[in-house]
């Protein structure tokens, strides 16, 4: 069983509850369940999602198939207190705040997935490439490089993130696959730029600076005045 059979379950009250309303129990019983299903069916949407997308990150190998046996254990309860008549406010809340539970445990594993995976699968990229590309790739790979960082520092995580990440990702490796690595002074250079304290104008050659006008990174170097 899944969580779309206590979907289908809640569905069948409503529809119950609507004929209800035409009949001896009267329409303020009938709005008590049909509120109560709406409510039940809204967390076994949310639900539905967070199993959805842990196995997406599953197919990805970013984590297991999820453990789908407290769903089966919900209904099963909820069924049992149905089976004889409407249930009681107190059967749909606990049924819901159960759903509830499961779609955070799901989301909260899903999202610590992500991050690892996510940060590996961009650690792995050959980023230092990028200054190889032309003009216009350059601004696109660093486009992109950027939207795989924001996607990895996603809070609420979906589907579709996830496949823009992986679409992001694709354009991304395909564009630096036969690409050269960057000349070693440049990489050295740049080491140097990134190192705290920052170095000073005077650590700086001429060439140095020719360098990195060749490969456009002038562009992402910033100078501060210090002191008097």
């Amino acid at each position: 069983m899944t969580n779309l059979s206590v979907y289908d379950k809640a569905v069948q009250l409503q529809n119950r509850a609507r004929q209800i309303a035409a009949g001896a129990v009267g329409e303020k019983e009938a709005a008590r369940v049909l509120s109560r299903s709406k409510e039940l069916r809204s967390a076994l949407t949310e639900l539905r999602a967070q199993v959805e997308l842990s196995h997406q990150l599953a197919g990805l190998g970013a984590t297991h198939k999820p453990d789908l046996s407290g769903i089966d254990t919900a209904r099963t309860a909820f069924e049992r207190k149905a089976l004889n008549g409407l249930p009681s406010d107190t059967v749909f809340n606990t049924a819901r705040k159960k759903v509830q539970e499961l779609s955070g445990n799901l989301k909260d594993e899903s999202g610590a997935a992500w991050i690892t995976w996510s940060t590996a699968q961009v650690a792995e990229l050959p980023l230092a490439r990028i200054p190889m590309l032309s003009r216009d790739e350059r601004e696109a790979a660093r486009n992109r490089e950027k939207e795989l960082r924001q996607a990895v520092a996603t809070k609420n995580l979906s589907k579709s993130d996830v496949t823009l990440f992986t679409s992001t990702y694709a354009l991304l490796a395909d564009s630096l696959h036969d690409k050269s690595d960057p000349p070693s002074e440049l990489l050295e250079l740049l080491r140097l730029l990134e190192k705290r304290p920052s170095p000073t104008l005077r650590d700086i050659t001429d060439s140095d600076i020719a360098l990195l006008r060749q490969f456009e990174m002038d562009i992402h170097i910033t100078l501060q005045r210090t002191g008097a």
